[in-house]
């Protein structure tokens, strides 16, 4: 972790190489920069920014949620609706949230994220891990998770398979 600062500070700081975190005050560092992981995000912002147009869907890397007043998650791909999200940071949650683990992430921290992305209504999270070539797919139907080989959500609809993913 790094030092403290307040909301506003972290709002309108840059830091260098990944974006990081802010949890109740503290900046939390994100791990990224590998090539699987690397691979695997390319190759999800390439598939969706063509969903773009036909689905009505707005594909954003690398950007800053807010969960919660005092904590901003970033999210490595998120997906709205067409419409208002807002101006600097959207004030609206994403449709779809989706992370892509490092070698370094442990579930045991990724697994708040996904509930917070849940708390503020995220209709869908697709957590895919490149080195065990697996995916998980949480919903509000499905809170707990549940292993697929089929990376999807509805309304609307989008179905990319793992597999075209992670053969990259």
């Amino acid at each position: 972790m790094m030092p403290s600062m307040n909301v506003d500070e972290y709002l309108h700081t840059a830091f260098e190489g990944a974006d990081c975190e802010y949890l109740d005050g503290e900046i939390v560092e994100r791990n990224t920069g590998e090539l699987p992981h690397a691979r695997v995000h390319g190759e999800l912002i390439y598939l969706l920014a063509g969903l773009e147009p036909k689905l009505g869907i707005q594909v954003f890397p690398v950007i800053r949620i807010r969960v919660h007043a005092q904590r901003f998650r970033v999210a490595d791909i998120a997906v709205w609706r067409v419409g208002d999200i807002g101006e600097r940071i959207p004030t609206v949650p994403p449709f779809l949230a989706i992370e892509i683990l490092s070698p370094e992430d442990r579930m045991v921290r990724m697994l708040p994220k996904i509930q917070e992305y849940l708390a503020i209504g995220t209709e869908w999270i697709w957590l895919i891990d490149p080195e065990e070539r697996m995916a998980l797919l949480y919903s509000q139907a499905q809170p707990a998770g549940t292993l697929t080989e089929l990376l999807r959500t509805e309304n609307p609809v989008i179905e990319i398979p793992l597999a075209d993913v992670l053969n990259s």
